[in-house]
């Protein structure tokens, strides 16, 4: 069974190739490293144990270099995960959906057409002004399917 979950969020405007690279602060440059080297969905805190021996020791550093990196189109925040994990691309433009393993936690990065973006806005009731879409289809990779639908 797929789970969905739409989440309206403050748009992200950034285009790769349009733009020179973002520089980055040191912070961010070792953050964005442990989630690319980790290569799977980390909370905040356990970004935070392993980039502590790189001197950064406090929550409010890494919960800030997260939301540069986030606007910056190079971190994702998987809100049913309470988890960020690093762009597949590097940075995008902000249109993106997640299929998310529910056994092993693999993330595969979607990107949407403006076209899809703009049909999943169009479901937003009239009382919200809709800016972003994020979504997030929760399910079992092919590794895991096998796995689960095998007698124990």
């Amino acid at each position: 069974m797929l789970l969905c979950y739409i989440i309206f969020m403050n748009a992200i405007h950034h285009h790769p190739g349009k733009h020179p690279a973002p520089k980055l602060s040191p912070n961010q440059s070792k953050i964005l490293g442990c989630l690319r080297n980790a290569g799977e969905p980390m909370s905040a805190y356990a970004i935070l144990d392993h980039v502590r021996n790189d001197g950064i020791a406090h929550p409010p550093t890494v919960y800030r270099a997260l939301n540069d990196l986030m606007k910056k189109g190079m971190v994702h925040r998987l809100e049913s995960r309470s988890a960020f994990i690093a762009c597949g691309d590097g940075a995008c433009d902000g249109r993106f959906a997640f299929a998310i393993c529910r056994a092993c936690d693999k993330v595969v990065e979607i990107h949407l057409s403006k076209g899809d973006q703009t049909r999943l806005l169009g479901l937003a009731p009239a009382e919200i002004v809709p800016e972003q879409v994020t979504l997030e289809i929760t399910g079992l990779c092919e590794a895991c399917a096998p796995a689960q639908a095998a007698p124990v």
